[in-house]
């Protein structure tokens, strides 16, 4: 009965636990499972890793393409002006490209025409190489027309220019062999002909082109404008005792007599001398102090002589 139990232990534990062999293959089998499971669990992260790694590097690869595009459209953009500005440059340069119309602005007192001589343009010039030169031109119409101060050349369109003038301004007028003659700004007489003066200037009577008249002209310089401008005219009334004698006119309806060395510092007090004066008109004398004498006496003067000429002598 005892061996009986102790086999059936035996046989139910060899059952349950099997053969070595059995045990072994077992084993291997679960060795194996727990390593595939392993290899998945890294394999699963692995995979995870990399899915990370492309979602942070998407962007940047965007990014660069972006970056890529906005480069390949500068250099489109760069390329296609200077494309156009070989075109433009190719015509301007070319025989199509010379000078069809020319344009003055600015011109006032001096003939447009004129300044377009004096400038040397012609359509035989290219327009770009006429803008090129623009100092050399500047250069031919202020040295031919002294009444030009500065001339610029601009391109007007593709193949016209204009011609940009600033004047000298006028200060006075020369009256000499029956026309007028511009006094400019910087002191010196246009050549240029005026049959009527332009304007309210002081017009310059009876001077001849010598020294007496750059005497006057270098103390008229020395005004001020509002004398200036109260000048109606200044008339040379000089003899052989007196060579430097003017008379000037004024617009308010005196008389000035002065002489040229001391014209410029003496006529400078005539406002203050016409204030003294109130309505009274007649000559002020400056030639030697200051004088004054109304027309009314002058008038009186003049008569009482022509009487007394007209009267018999005893």
């Amino acid at each position: 009965m005892v061996f009986g139990k102790i086999r059936q232990k035996l046989k139910s534990k060899s059952s349950s636990e099997g053969t070595p062999w059995q045990r072994a293959t077992a084993e291997s089998e679960r060795q194996k499972k727990a390593q595939i499971k392993q290899k998945v669990t890294i394999i699963g992260r692995l995979h995870r890793l990399l899915e990370e790694k492309k979602a942070k590097l998407k962007p940047r690869k965007n990014l660069s393409e972006t970056a890529k595009t906005g480069k390949r459209q500068g250099y489109l953009g760069w390329y296609s002006i200077f494309l156009v500005g070989a075109i433009v440059s190719s015509f301007l340069i070319s025989p199509y490209g010379k000078v069809k119309d020319i344009y003055v602005e600015g011109a006032e007192d001096v003939p447009e025409q004129s300044i377009i001589d004096a400038s040397h343009i012609t359509g035989k010039l290219t327009a770009l190489g006429v803008v090129w030169n623009d100092e050399k031109i500047d250069a031919y119409i202020t040295n031919t027309l002294s009444q030009v101060k500065t001339a610029e050349v601009t391109l007007r369109g593709m193949n016209d220019v204009t011609i940009h003038v600033t004047e000298h301004e006028t200060i006075a007028y020369v009256y000499s062999g029956g026309s007028y003659y511009n006094v400019l700004e910087n002191g010196t007489v246009a050549d240029t002909e005026l049959k009527v003066p332009i304007g309210n200037n002081p017009i310059i009577t009876s001077f001849e082109m010598n020294q007496n008249l750059e005497d006057l002209l270098e103390q008229y310089m020395q005004l001020t404008d509002s004398v200036q401008n109260s000048i109606s005219e200044i008339k040379y009334t000089g003899t052989e005792e007196n060579p430097y004698a003017i008379t000037v006119y004024m617009n308010d309806g005196n008389e000035v007599k002065a002489i040229l060395p001391s014209f410029a510092e003496k006529i400078l007090y005539y406002p203050d001398i016409v204030s003294q004066l109130g309505e009274t008109k007649g000559t002020i004398d400056l030639e030697v102090g200051v004088y004054f004498t109304p027309f009314a006496q002058t008038t009186e003067e003049e008569a009482s002589a022509s009487a007394d000429s007209a009267t018999p002598a005893e």
